[in-house]
């Protein structure tokens, strides 16, 4: 009786052991880090590779966490075919032009109403020829079309980014962040592209406006880049795959680590040459192997 009970137990014990955790994955998904990733759908931007079921299929394969989307256009079927293969549209990247009657996509309205209950956010960059960047006049038409969207944004439950970019009327990530700060809505922040800043900021401390920003920052996109004078070069240096470039990414998740954030990294994949599914098994690889060694440094600190 007492050997029955026994094996009764320790069969209780392995049901609850399978039931609690989750079972190693074999595919070599995204499990060495704590951020979600996602690849940029840049990375994928030609050809066959344009297709929405060959996207999934390739980011399931590789053990990324999901991708990014460009505008509305057939954004709901993408989720569909998306959340089939158990990924996620993290963001869709959308613009706002200020000098415009109609200053963003007619159909955003429809579309955020569509997106109620996800968590995709609207990803914003902002263009003017009209307006001086940081301008009493500029701010101001940025902030009211800003609070119109993130108002809109709200009623379904949906976060808005603001995307600094170069050129665009928030070039910088502080001008992204000041804007925010103005707009004074809880689901508005920002995103930290790390190519953005290294051609406009550039090769120079981001720690102290990282920390200022964490109530603000919602995402972080990264890639590999050279250090340097980095202001002075084109984008082949300042976007490459992740396992290229002197720009010390294990540091700047470190960083991230250290002052608290969790949200999702972005991979910026604009106009890397090759082929598409090699990048992006290249930028995973080193991705992994920094998330590892963070996770090592992490433990060897205790």
């Amino acid at each position: 009786m007492r050997k029955q009970k026994t094996i009764h137990i320790l069969m209780l014990v392995s049901t609850f052991c399978v039931i609690s955790f989750p079972l190693l994955n074999l595919a070599g998904e995204n499990d060495g880090g704590s951020f979600p990733l996602f690849a940029f759908d840049n990375y994928m931007a030609t050809g066959e590779y344009t297709q929405p079921e060959l996207r999934a299929k390739i980011l399931k394969e590789l053990g990324y966490d999901g991708m990014s989307y460009h505008g509305t256009e057939g954004i709901m079927e993408t989720i569909e075919i998306f959340d089939q293969a158990g990924l996620k549209l993290f963001v869709t990247y959308l613009g706002v032009n200020l000098d415009a009657d109609q200053k963003y996509d007619p159909n955003l309205k429809k579309t955020i109403k569509q997106l109620k209950g996800r968590d995709t956010m609207l990803w914003l960059y902002t263009t003017s020829g009209k307006y001086k960047r940081g301008s009493d006049q500029g701010d101001a038409v940025t902030v009211e079309t800003i609070r119109d969207i993130a108002d809109a944004a709200h009623e379904s439950g949906l976060k808005v980014v603001l995307y600094p970019h170069a050129g665009n009327y928030t070039e910088t990530f502080a001008d992204a962040l000041r804007i925010a700060q103005k707009v004074n809505r809880r689901n508005v922040g920002v995103s930290f592209n790390v190519c953005h800043w290294l051609k406009i900021d550039g090769d120079v401390d981001y720690r102290t406006i990282l920390k200022k920003s964490l109530p603000y920052l919602f995402l972080v996109t990264t890639n590999g880049a050279e250090s340097g004078d980095t202001k002075k070069m084109n984008w082949d240096k300042l976007i490459q795959t992740l396992d290229k470039g002197s720009f010390d990414n294990y540091e700047l998740l470190k960083y991230l680590k250290a002052i608290g954030y969790t949200g999702p990294v972005g991979l910026q994949g604009y106009a890397i040459p090759g082929d598409p599914k090699q990048n992006l098994t290249n930028s995973i690889k080193a991705w992994r192997k920094i998330t590892v060694e963070l996770a090592q440094a992490a433990e060897e600190a205790k």
